[in-house]
């Protein structure tokens, strides 16, 4: 009876132990990153215009993405493998950014970011970016060339919702005041995007009132008549979605024309440089939202690493611009995504789809403190900002980081 008994527990645990066995071998392996071995470097083309109408602008992008792939790879590049721009020059024309598209993702291995950087090029190659599964870091990207969500994802606040920012700003510090408010822009696709519905009826839904809607081209010489207009309409302010030339050409017309103590002055972040400044003659008092810091921001340290760079690769006055500061962010982002794909995917898993997974789940980035940056699946550009104002030469921050609101 005992050997009995003895004989039917062991085979109960000769069973159970089989079950188990069995069981185990019917676990289905964990995933793992593919194991494929690092590459020599990291391959992201840059297409933009070098010898058309943007060229002078565009060298000054090209600086700030030398100079911060430079600190990259001084400091372990991806995972120890450096990353390496192919800069390659579209001329402004849409026709040739196609063809370097074709050209660029036909080497081996193959890009997962390029970086398209014109605007008119963004929405021309919006669809084709996604086609080609590949991601687009742009910089200063034109809502119609994000949205609705494809693979494109911008460095800078789409201007529709900087001007968001613009009148959150000036309702706050100036209510319980209404506000009344003329838009001077450039008439192209760069400068009229905060003159469709979604700006205009946020503007009102803040209690500003847009008393008039001017408009003037890159090329033109004086907005004097504009600028009379506006003046005649009882205007308070003036806000104006252009850079360079285009607000430094309202500042100095409205010198001109004695007029500078008529009006306050606001500006998109990108026009917020020291060339701006100067082609203007002072600006003093303009401001304007900004999603980047400052290069008067010494107590950040990415500030402090960008003076370096400007010092140990000779950089002048002339690169003193938002465009670099946002390059360099571009290439410590890159680093970033590149980084986490890697650590997801393994480096056979450096593709297009997995690097716009990482992306769209991108929370605070924050790049030394120079930006803060958070995508989504519905939001392809960051919303912190900063307002700032020109004051005695100098870009002044006027408030601490803020979330705007997307406006669709």
């Amino acid at each position: 009876m005992i050997k009995a008994r003895m004989f039917a527990v062991i085979s109960i645990i000769v069973l159970l132990v089989s079950v188990i066995c069995v069981s185990c071998k019917a676990v289905p392996e964990v995933a793992k990153p593919s194991e494929v071995a690092a590459p020599d470097s990291l391959l992201c083309p840059v297409c933009v215009d070098l010898s058309g109408p943007y060229a002078a602008q565009n060298q000054v992008v090209i600086n700030g993405l030398t100079d911060g792939l430079g600190y990259v790879n001084d400091h372990g590049g991806v995972k120890g493998v450096p990353l390496k721009f192919a800069i390659k020059d579209s001329a402004g024309k849409v026709e040739n950014a196609i063809a370097v598209l074709h050209e660029v993702l036909g080497v081996t291995p193959r890009p997962a970011i390029v970086s398209f950087l014109d605007s008119a090029v963004l929405v021309a190659l919006k669809d084709r970016f996604v086609e080609e599964k590949v991601v687009n870091i742009a910089g200063a990207a034109l809502s119609s060339g994000l949205y609705p969500p494809a693979n494109t994802f911008s460095l800078y606040t789409e201007s529709g919702d900087m001007f968001g920012f613009f009148c959150d700003w000036l309702a706050e510090t100036e209510a319980p005041a209404k506000r009344k408010l003329a838009i001077l822009t450039w008439d192209n696709p760069f400068g009229t995007p905060v003159l469709e519905d979604r700006c205009l009826n946020y503007a009102r839904s803040k209690g500003i009132e847009i008393v008039a809607r001017e408009l003037f081209g890159v090329a033109d010489t004086t907005v004097a008549e504009q600028l009379q207009r506006i003046k005649g309409k009882g205007a308070q302010w003036i806000y104006t979605n252009t850079l360079l030339i285009g607000p430094a050409r309202i500042n100095s017309d409205a010198i001109t024309l004695g007029l500078k103590d008529s009006f306050k002055f606001g500006l998109c972040g990108i026009g917020l440089s020291y060339n701006t400044i100067a082609l203007g003659r002072g600006m003093e008092g303009w401001v304007g939202p900004n999603s980047h810091a400052s290069f008067e921001e010494t107590n950040i340290p990415g500030v402090q690493v960008i003076r370096e760079q400007f010092e140990k690769n000779k950089r002048t006055s002339v690169d003193k611009q938002n465009v670099y500061t946002a390059s360099f962010i571009g290439s410590l982002l890159m680093q970033r995504v590149l980084e986490t794909t890697v650590e997801r995917y393994g480096w056979g898993g450096v593709k297009g789809e997995n690097v716009k997974q990482v992306l769209v789940e991108l929370k605070d980035f924050d790049a030394m403190g120079l930006a803060k940056i958070s995508y989504s699946d519905k939001l392809r550009n960051p919303l912190y900002m900063k307002m700032y104002e020109i004051k005695g030469g100098q870009i002044l921050p006027l408030t601490e980081w803020r979330r705007g609101t997307h406006l669709e």
